[in-house]
């Protein structure tokens, strides 16, 4: 079976990781690093094992050999660098922010539509394997109706990273964290969110440290995420049903979870994985193999409705400020 060939579009910290959750996955290999320093790029290629280093994304994309871009920049540059691989007839798994705002991403599935090629937010969580299992523990009413989320995520990583300060280039805690809680819940309730408002704690002009925002689906089910890259706390996603709740730690990476009845009484919810990478790799991987533009799973109209709720509740804080 010929392999699908990988380039990666930016040595970002995540890249590492994504490589080793490629390599997991089988079906794939990675081809080529681009970067816009060639003497870096030379030594990401160096560390990683891979065969070609670029020192531009234009170089990296004119690579005939070349299947899909895997772009993990800065938030900011994801639009310019995925409208740039669609350009030139690479099939894209971008990762999250898939974009800044809902007209950059409207605009790349309509040019990835153009030249008939596969594109997809890199979204982890919903393909895990734990995120089946407890999505068909809530259709099965395992802890009855649901009537309330609860997640706080703490992501200081990007504290340290200059740009991280700048809401224009995608900076801030909401901006890096808010995809995982909200593709996730969708996902998992398949329903979409009607209303949603917020405050964030910021020292203009810096980006926010942290936020704090209510939401509530079509079907009346309130959602609570606190998102901070400021105060250290444990990272968890508390689904409260009328018959018990299920608590899942660091639920974008999650391998396992417990459910608790009324009565207290828990249940261990485990399963086996490595790289948490592997399970959305191998769909896009199987998307790209069947010539299918769009994942029926991240379909775009996930994607465009998280853009346009994150990019909105930006334009309130930063107007309101």
């Amino acid at each position: 079976m010929q392999l699908i060939d990988y380039g990666i579009m930016g040595a970002a910290q995540i890249a590492p990781r994504f490589i080793a959750g490629l390599r997991e996955a089988g079906a794939a290999q990675v081809l080529a690093i681009g970067t816009r320093n060639l003497s870096r790029a030379q030594k990401f290629a160096h560390a990683n094992q891979i065969p070609r280093a670029y020192g531009s994304y234009a170089e990296l994309v004119a690579d005939p050999d070349l299947d899909v871009i895997y772009i993990p920049l800065y938030n900011g540059g994801h639009y310019a660098g995925a409208k740039l691989a669609i350009s030139h007839g690479k099939s894209v798994l971008l990762e999250k922010p898939f974009t800044l705002t809902l007209d950059q991403a409207q605009n790349l599935f309509a040019l990835a539509q153009q030249h008939q090629v596969t594109l997809m937010a890199a979204q982890k969580a919903v393909f895990l394997p734990l995120t089946q299992k407890i999505k068909q523990l809530l259709q099965q009413g395992a802890i009855g109706e649901v009537s309330w989320i609860d997640a706080q995520s703490y992501h200081p990583g990007g504290t340290k990273i200059a740009w991280f300060q700048d809401i224009a280039a995608g900076g801030g805690a909401f901006h890096g964290s808010a995809a995982y809680p909200l593709d996730y819940i969708q996902y998992l309730l398949a329903q979409r969110f009607t209303s949603y408002h917020g405050l964030c704690q910021r020292q203009a002009p810096a980006a926010d440290q942290q936020s704090d925002v209510i939401l509530q689906t079509e079907k009346n089910i309130l959602v609570h995420l606190f998102i901070t890259a400021k105060t250290p706390l444990p990272s968890r996603m508390i689904i409260y049903g009328s018959h018990g709740k299920i608590v899942i730690p660091n639920y974008w990476k999650a391998s396992s979870a417990t459910l608790y009845d009324n009565t207290g009484h828990a249940t261990s919810l485990q399963v086996t994985q490595n790289s948490e990478f592997v399970f959305e790799i191998q769909h896009f991987n199987q998307l790209w193999s069947q010539h299918q533009l769009t994942s029926p799973v991240m379909a775009p109209t996930l994607t465009c409705h998280t853009v346009a709720i994150i990019e909105d509740l930006y334009r309130q804080w930063t107007t309101s400020i």
